[in-house]
């Protein structure tokens, strides 16, 4: 089981992974061999338009079986939306405008995240006016923008993936997308990287002489002018049967799958027909799977996932 470890993923380990044929699914670029992706993402099981106030949706979290939490990246607000009615029913205020981009429900508590690192606990979020409000500040900064939360009942810990500069106290590190690990008891974060994403690798295949699917499909991703792989976090969330760790990206219009060992799973494509700006995801505690959309020159957008398989 991956605790507080640093993983890092080489993507040359991709190799040992089962590529399914165009004929098959052309959104699947890699399965790992004895894993099946348990959801069928090429078509949404049912979705939902939200109101211009969640255009600029940045992250959701499951409350029940008729509701999600949501916050969007300008306001200091958490919008309860009714999954039924198809409408925020609830807004509870807990800061001022900035840039939030993530949000865990913990039983009564709300955390949401910015995106220079703070986090803000809102407790009893949906029982009182004004919620009591306490605000972490971590060792993350606005260099490193972290965009997304996910609680990790493993180990007690939230989870914080990084679009941006993926060390708190290093220059270098591009070729790097990096998640951390806040503590829940502690109310620290651990200043070494959960899980540490090696992107640089995936140069190997452009001078692969006997080019591969593998490296075909790969270099639809990669960005020369940065000299690696077209991908950053946008949001993150635990499988609740699995506990494998999924990573959405809006950049590069990607899911990542990770086992529990930091082993990457899967890695599917999105279309951009349903996914013009995937920024939000979550899960139900039976496995329905919930990917929220940011507002791209039209209304954002909520999908959700049936579980096929476990």
């Amino acid at each position: 089981m991956l605790k507080k470890q640093t993983i890092i993923l080489l993507i040359l380990f991709l190799f040992n992974f089962t590529v399914f044929s165009q004929d098959s699914n052309k959104y699947f670029l890699f399965e790992h061999t004895g894993y099946d992706f348990p959801y069928q993402l090429a078509e949404p099981d049912k979705s939902w338009e939200l109101p211009k106030k969640l255009v600029e949706i940045s992250g959701i979290s499951y409350i029940d079986k008729n509701r999600l939490a949501c916050v969007q990246d300008e306001k200091g607000n958490i919008y309860i939306f009714n999954l039924k009615a198809g409408e925020v029913e609830q807004k509870v205020d807990f800061g001022d405008d900035g840039d939030y981009e993530g949000i865990e429900i913990i039983e009564n508590d709300a955390w949401v995240l910015k995106s220079n690192g703070t986090l803000y606990e809102v407790k009893d979020y949906l029982k009182e006016a004004e919620p009591h409000v306490k605000k972490y500040t971590t060792a993350l900064s606005g260099k490193n923008d972290a965009e997304g939360l996910a609680y990790d009942p493993h180990n007690n810990q939230l989870l914080i993936a990084c679009k941006g500069h993926p060390f708190i106290d290093e220059k270098k590190g591009k070729e790097f997308k990096a998640v951390y690990s806040f503590n829940l008891k502690t109310k620290l974060i651990d200043l070494k990287p959960f899980l540490l994403i090696e992107m640089d690798t995936v140069k190997y295949y452009k001078n692969y002489n006997t080019m591969t699917q593998l490296g075909v499909e790969l270099l639809a991703y990669f960005d020369s002018s940065k000299g690696d792989v077209s991908f950053q976090p946008s949001g993150i969330a635990i499988h609740p049967i699995s506990g494998n760790i999924y990573i959405l990206g809006s950049v590069g219009n990607l899911i990542m799958i990770f086992n529990r060992s930091g082993v990457m799973m899967a890695m599917v494509k999105l279309r951009s027909k349903y996914y013009p700006q995937p920024e939000g995801i979550c899960f139900s505690p039976n496995g329905t799977l919930y990917i929220a959309n940011e507002g791209d020159g039209d209304k954002g957008t909520i999908l959700k996932f049936k579980l096929k398989f476990e």
